[in-house]
């Protein structure tokens, strides 16, 4: 029994192994890509890498301890942006794979530490705010046509029974603090029937995500813009088509086709 336990660890050993060496590779790949002049050319190119690479939910759930998830071969809409994100610095700045993790750390953590499950920005309206104020990204809504977002935010601690690593009552009054925080602020979006007239005011590696018609939710979903002439298509982790994909028709009417969808936020990358 005890050998046994003990080749089960080796084992286990082994896979982490050969997981961090198959990350790796993927990085390096990654940084081999033509360099491009400014960070949004840079995010766009690498979001375009990851065409055809599968969608998997909630990647970043189910763990027993709150840690950095990092995966190239299986993402959602969030871990997509986020890994373009954190690649397209890494690239810029020369970064090494550890270095890369930092970033993706910092995107997604509050002050970028990792402090159990309520230090993860599981709110994009938190995402963008926590990461404009890290100079990172500048949230663009009000400059392209933004109006008054005017909702309460409290989908997660009014659907506890969705989220497990609530279940401690420290845990879920400090994500419940969160959320009024959140509320505290002032928000925008551009409703879905001006979509189109934004569409020209976009650029190339832009972060849009879509606000959503479900009672106490920010948004449902989130991707990376590529412009074909003044019109804007998205590149997403697509549920329905189960893999990295970019949409076949222009924003406004991907935006116009998801009745959830009430319109959306835009975040530009800040130059490194």
């Amino acid at each position: 029994m005890i050998r046994f336990v003990v080749l089960s660890i080796l084992m286990l050993g082994a896979v982490a192994s050969f997981g961090q060496a198959s990350l790796q590779k993927t990085f390096v790949q990654k940084m081999e890509l033509p360099a491009s002049p400014d960070i949004g050319t840079q995010v766009l190119r690498i979001s375009e890498s990851f065409l055809g690479t599968p969608y998997v939910a909630g990647t970043l759930e189910g763990n027993p301890t709150e840690r950095l998830v990092c995966k190239f071969d299986g993402l959602d809409c969030t871990t997509l942006v986020e890994s373009v994100i954190a690649l397209a610095v890494a690239k810029t700045e020369n970064a090494t794979f550890e270095e890369y993790k930092n970033e993706l750390t910092r995107l997604r953590y509050r002050e970028g530490i990792i402090d159990g499950y309520p230090s993860r920005l599981h709110y994009i309206l938190d995402w963008m705010y926590e990461n404009q104020k890290r100079g990172r990204l500048e949230n663009i809504t009000a400059k392209v046509g933004g109006v008054p977002f005017n909702k309460e935010i409290n989908f997660m601690t009014t659907h506890a029974n969705l989220y497990p690593s609530l279940a401690p009552s420290d845990v879920y009054e400090k994500v419940k603090e969160q959320e009024a925080v959140i509320n505290s602020r002032e928000h925008r979006y551009i409703p879905k029937n001006a979509i189109q007239k934004a569409e020209p005011m976009l650029h190339d590696g832009d972060i849009v995500a879509f606000t959503s018609s479900v009672e106490g939710l920010d948004v449902n979903h989130m991707g990376i813009i590529s412009k074909v002439g003044s019109r804007a298509y998205l590149i997403h982790a697509s549920l329905t088509g189960k893999k990295v994909i970019m949409t076949s028709v222009p924003l406004a009417e991907y935006v116009a086709s998801v009745p959830k969808h009430t319109g959306m936020i835009v975040a530009r990358l800040n130059d490194i």
